[in-house]
Formats: C-alpha cells, structure tokens, sequence
C-alpha cells in the first residue's frame, strides 16, 4: 500500500510538472538597434554637430557636435499604445570632424515580430532633471521640452546653482509604417530643427562699465500677437506634439520672449559685467511661429533702477528652422535701440 501511495505521489508530480511546463510563456529577447545619426547645424547646412562652440570658421560658435554623453529621446507608436525609450551614443562611433554617430537602442518587446510601428526621435540637452521636462509625456508622442529656456542664453556657460545656461535646441525626426524584422529599415536618421536662435547683440556706448541687464523682452509687452510659445513668462511648459508637428505652451502669454540674463544666481552670467564700448552677444533657442510679426523691446537693470521700451525694435519678418538670426543693439545708459551690425 505504502509503495501504491508513492507511485501516485511521483505520477501527480509529473503531471503537475508538466502542466507547468506548457504553461510557461517565453518572453521576447530585446532587439537592439545600432543607427546611424546625424543633423544640421544652424548656420551651415553641410555641418552635422550639435556642441555650441566657437571656432575660427563659426565665430558666432553655432556649429553642432556630437559629445559623448548626448543621447536620444524614442516614442515607438504601436497599436495605439506608445512606449518610451533613450538612445545612448556609442562614444566610440563619433566622426572625427564630430559630424555623425551611433546610437543603440532596444526596440520594445511588446511590439511583435512582423508588425509595423511608428518611430519619433527628438533630441534636445537635457540638465538630467526628470521634472524639469526633456521627455516624451505619458502615454503620448507630446514631446515636452526642457523648462526655463528663459535661462539658457550662451553656448558654454553653465550657472552652477541651476545647470541651465545653454541655448538648447530642439531636432526630431519621424518614420511610420517601420516592420519589425530582424534588421528593421530605421536609419540612417537626419534630425531636424524644430525651432530657430535669435543672436541679441547689446553694446555698451556708455562711458562708464555697467552691469549687465536683469532681463530683455522682444514681443508685445502690453498687447500683441500670439507667436512664441516658449517665452516663459510667466514660467510654462512648452510641448510639440507629433501629432501635428506644433508647438504648444501652458501659459496663455504667449507674445513674449524673454532672457533672464542677471536677475539671480540660477542665471549663467549673473554678476557679470559690461565694459563701456565692449559688447556681448546672448543667444536664445525660440519655438516659435514662421511668421514673426513686429516686435517691441524692452531691457531693464538692477531691479528697473534703468529700463527703456522700444517700440519699434523688430520689424515683421519669415524665419526659417534652424537658422539664426542676429539682431544688434546699443544701450547708451537711457534708450535700447537696434543698430547696424557693428
């Protein structure tokens, strides 16, 4: 009896052994994904590379280059279901004039093999702040930008309280109706500019070395034209949804665009100063309308002890993505007026 008890105990083993093993699912391996990447620099089409640096042949130092902590943000569309990857460089792939690089990713296992999915790219500098935007929202291909653009007006000065400092462009690029194979045909991608860089030149005709302003404002400063949507002024958080290649902001103000240049210590240049006939140069990634109307300005310091409007800074213009405009002005210690480049 004792040997018919154990020959059932082994046979009810077995066969829950074997139920387990049919029921078990075999999950998807990640697939990774190695492209090739490259974009358009703002004033030289043929340059790829994405570090505001100047050198001898961009003095104004707006050729783009890869560095080696650069990543991408991915949105995969699938089924109506969107999931959310990063990109890392491959540090070992960037060209040596620093123009194209590698970057791998895994492709989301919840997409099967053989169907087809739809891939948004955005790259923008991050400041490594999960809350301070710079990531694809929930749920969605809404891309949301990195916050506090207002702050970012050099190309390699960085405040060490806020980690803001540099203008950050944003470039994205999108492919639908991509088939999940072994090799799926991805790259190479070339990113583009989703908005454009206003180059705010302001020389010192004083006599005497001033402090740089707290702030300059270009728009409507009492009524206006809706046309910017990352002018942070209020602080706002500005989205561009792929849905329909816009833009789009949380503030209802949005004829304004402003540069916090030295109104606390959250600002790269704050405490700087302005030697009399010497000039400096601030530069502001804009998300923005193409057609630009007439804009006043306005700049102010040391808390308004100094300030001016001009109402006429501006004329209406159509920009192009991914292209800077320079703008030059004087401050001669009463009225902020543009000038002729000088």
């Amino acid at each position: 009896m004792k040997n018919k008890l154990l020959i059932i105990a082994a046979l009810f083993t077995l066969i829950l052994t074997g139920c387990a093993k049919e029921n078990i699912e075999t999950e998807a391996e990640p697939k990774m994904v190695t492209v090739s990447v490259t974009m358009t620099s703002p004033e030289d089409d043929a340059a790829t590379r994405v570090s505001l640096t100047p050198d001898a042949q961009t003095p104004h130092g707006l050729l783009l280059k890869w560095e080696t902590t650069d990543k991408l943000m991915l949105c995969f569309e699938y089924n109506a279901n969107y999931y959310h990857v990063d990109a890392n460089i491959d540090a070992n792939s960037i060209s040596a004039n620093g123009k194209s690089a590698n970057f791998t990713f895994t492709i989301p296992t919840q997409i099967l093999p053989g169907e087809t999915f739809n891939l948004y790219v955005v790259y923008q500098k991050t400041n490594g702040d999960g809350t301070d935007g710079g990531y694809f929202r929930s749920g969605t291909k809404i891309y949301e930008l990195e916050k506090n653009e207002k702050d970012c007006i050099t190309l390699d000065q960085l405040s060490l309280t806020s980690q803001r400092g540099i203008s950050r462009p944003m470039l994205y690029f999108e492919k639908t109706n991509i088939t999940n194979t072994d090799n799926p045909d991805i790259g190479p991608i070339k990113l583009i500019h989703a908005g454009w860089i206003m180059a705010i030149h302001l020389k010192n005709i004083t006599d005497a070395e001033i402090d740089l302003p707290d702030g300059i404002s270009l728009g409507f400063l009492y009524f206006g034209e809706d046309w910017v949507y990352n002018g942070e002024w209020p602080d706002a958080t500005t989205s561009f949804d792929f849905s329909n290649h816009s833009f789009s902001s949380s503030s209802t103000e949005i004829s304004d665009l402003y540069l916090s240049i030295n109104e606390d210590a959250s600002n790269p240049l704050y405490g700087q100063q302005l030697a009399a006939n010497a000039s400096i140069v601030f530069y502001r990634w804009v998300a923005s309308i193409k057609n630009i109307p007439t804009l006043d300005g306005e700049i102010s310091f040391n808390d308004f002890e100094a300030w001016d409007i001009n109402f006429s800074m501006l004329p209406a213009r159509t920009i192009e993505y991914g292209k800077v405009y320079h703008v030059y002005t004087t401050w001669d210690g009463s009225n902020f007026s543009r000038t002729g480049r000088y």
